[in-house]
């Protein structure tokens, strides 16, 4: 019987590393596969040396773990990316098209860079200068902006205020104000700010609990869910997903490509 063992082993250390590894990791996190696939083949004293003998393979090579690690994140990021690209075709409309989402640049640009973004996102708030710029230095780019608050109840609050604020003609002004607050976001910092850049903050607080201000977030937040952005910035050039802040040639590069439709 010992030696069936050895010999499945042996076999097993002249497999490519990658297998191993994989296989090694399943054992780690309960041995479900080799529970599996042996429960016809090994008596149960043959499993447990085929274990024993496992375990001690991976004390002296613990680098095949690492290894078994790096192709599950490859394997998963493959998958996200077929995932995200399957939900970008079918929600095209929601992503480019929702009339509720504020718009920066030429409304009727031909370039669309949509951004999903938090007020309290410090690499969001350094975006700014760079989609203005960007979008000042070409005017037939669209910046498609989607309040994505996901850090929490006062970016919740700053964003039903930001497109409240939209109401009075104001969102560009009020965006622009709390993207370049350097200090920490609080409640009486979002309607001291409104009133500098002229809100009309009484009307600003009836507005921005209106249903159809809670429906866009919502809308916005399943949208972001099923696109699986996990964090802010994130940006949808060209039918792709570009999670992270980026640099002013890096956004240029892109959007000089051939826009789908």
């Amino acid at each position: 019987m010992f030696l069936q063992c050895q010999h499945f082993f042996s076999v097993c250390k002249f497999k490519s590393i990658r297998r191993i590894a994989i296989f090694t990791l399943n054992l780690i996190v309960g041995l479900s596969v080799f529970e599996a696939h042996s429960a016809e083949k090994f008596t149960n004293s043959e499993k447990v040396e085929i274990k024993k003998l496992i375990r001690q393979y991976i004390k002296q090579n613990p680098e095949i773990v690492m290894e078994a690690l790096e192709d599950i994140q490859k394997k998963e990021k493959s998958q996200t990316a077929k995932e995200q690209s399957r939900q970008l075709k079918l929600n095209r409309h929601l992503i480019e098209k929702d009339t509720a989402d504020p718009i920066l640049g030429n409304p009727d640009g031909q370039i669309t860079i949509t951004e999903f973004f938090d007020y309290q996102c410090g690499y969001c708030k350094r975006m700014l200068k760079i989609l203005l710029d960007i979008s000042q230095g070409n005017k037939n780019v669209k910046i498609i902006l989607k309040e994505y608050p996901i850090l929490g109840s006062i970016s919740t609050l700053a964003a039903q205020a930001a497109l409240a604020a939209k109401k009075q003609g104001k969102y560009s002004e009020f965006h622009t104000a709390l993207m370049r607050l350097r200090g920490r976001l609080s409640e009486p910092t979002v309607f001291q700010i409104a009133k500098e850049v002229g809100i009309n903050t009484k009307k600003l607080q009836l507005d921005m609990m209106q249903p159809e201000i809670l429906e866009h977030l919502r809308r916005t937040r399943e949208l972001g869910g099923k696109l699986m952005i996990r964090g802010t910035p994130a940006f949808i050039i060209n039918d792709a997903i570009f999670p992270g802040a980026l640099s002013n040639q890096e956004l240029l590069n892109l959007i000089k490509e051939p826009q789908t439709k």
